[in-house]
């Protein structure tokens, strides 16, 4: 089946797009300091996709609208079954159904195992530069604590072990989340990493919190082993979810994957309960959405390798490798020897792309370095490029 990936979607004025990626991309440019912004802005900046569900999804939703009645709602033996059935089969990665916990959220989720499993004060490890985990620690009371990984000089990162060791040595530090596929970077964790990381956590009695939310947006012939998978189930829980994937954020369905028994959660109830517009649209895209994903993973790569070309030709002073993982690569603009304001005011002022600054990753470059997500049609993301290369151009 071919499905659509080039179509241009308005989501900034569509009355019923509700997009925060598009409706409100002036918060990004308070935080690089840039005043104005040109009306055809092109945003690459929030981590989803401008394209279409799957129409599989669309189809099954479309049937339950038809069925009008929207109350409480309650998880079929369905949902598990599907959520089981996904993971087996595309990473050969076995748990049970009763393993499984609904949260609203992947920062819902976290947030909750950090207020459960830690106590105020406490330390919680972070892998940077990192996508931002600091609401979910520092609003409960915790604190955020930076392990800084080792950068080649060329954007490829690797784990700093000895930093996590001495980290991990502190005993007010008790969890560490884990963002595997790493995001910002794209590394995905080799099975000799992730149970490097396993034993040192296990070893001072740190708990592994694994967010893999990006797992099933891979390179062509990369492969991805769940850190549950690759190091077992003691002390180590697993975010799964179909937002990144499915490109369904905006339902707020995550899946915690509690294995070992003695950190398997007993007030259940406790937690929101899912609409069931959620519980449908999970069903559907772990059950019939397998092609779209595959399709979708194709796509991507293409717009990953056009992009990554025209900048290597076009960008030439910037730092820029291929992601082994997720939609987004991270460009480092200080090859060009310019400020910080001088960088975020010709990609956000003139050009008008909007991208993610290493602010928000904790990145040390601060606003040398952007995140640019590819999860738009190929001629948006070309284009986008094409602007800031114009920018930087005879510098």
């Amino acid at each position: 089946m071919h499905y659509e990936f080039d179509e241009i979607i308005d989501r900034k004025h569509d009355p019923y797009s509700f997009s925060f990626k598009w409706q409100k991309p002036d918060y990004v440019c308070k935080q690089v300091g840039v005043s104005e912004l040109r009306d055809d802005v092109i945003c690459l900046e929030t981590a989803d996709m401008d394209f279409r569900v799957a129409p599989e999804i669309i189809e099954d939703l479309k049937k339950l609208t038809e069925h009008g009645i929207f109350g409480y709602s309650s998880m079929p033996d369905a949902y598990k079954e599907a959520v089981v059935n996904w993971y087996g089969k595309r990473q050969g990665w076995d748990f049970k159904k009763d393993d499984i916990y609904y949260f609203p959220g992947t920062h819902e989720a976290i947030a909750q195992l950090v207020r459960l499993y830690t106590k105020q004060g406490e330390g919680v490890i972070v892998l940077v530069p990192c996508y931002g985990y600091h609401g979910d620690v520092e609003d409960n009371g915790r604190k955020y604590v930076q392990v800084r990984m080792i950068n080649d000089g060329n954007e490829y990162f690797t784990i700093d072990y000895d930093a996590l060791e001495k980290a991990c040595a502190d005993p007010n530090n008790t969890m560490i989340i884990m963002c595997h596929p790493h995001n910002p970077t794209g590394r995905v964790f080799t099975h000799e990493e992730l149970n490097k990381v396993a034993d040192i956590c296990r070893r001072h009695d740190v708990l592994i919190v694994s967010d893999e939310v990006h797992s099933d947006i891979l390179r062509q012939g990369q492969g991805f082993e769940p850190m549950m998978k690759a190091c077992g189930p003691k002390g180590l829980i697993a975010c799964t979810a179909v937002n990144k994937t499915f490109n369904l954020a905006g339902l707020a369905m995550t899946n915690v994957i509690i294995c070992d028994e003695d950190l398997k959660l007993k007030e259940v109830g406790m937690y929101s309960m899912p609409t069931p517009f959620g519980i449908q649209a999970v069903i559907s895209a772990y059950t019939r959405g397998e092609p779209w994903v595959d399709a979708l993973n194709e796509y991507v790569d293409r717009n990953i390798d056009d992009c990554l070309e025209y900048i290597h030709k076009n960008l030439p002073k910037a730092k820029v490798i291929r992601p082994e993982g997720g939609y987004s690569i991270n460009i480092d603009f200080s090859g060009y020897g310019l400020s910080d304001k001088e960088v975020a005011e010709k990609i956000y002022g003139k050009a008008g792309v909007i991208l993610n600054s290493g602010l928000f990753f904790d990145d040390w470059r601060g606003l040398q370095v952007h995140r640019a997500c590819l999860s738009s049609p190929h001629s948006m993301c070309l284009e986008a490029f094409e602007r800031i290369a114009k920018e930087f151009e005879n510098i």
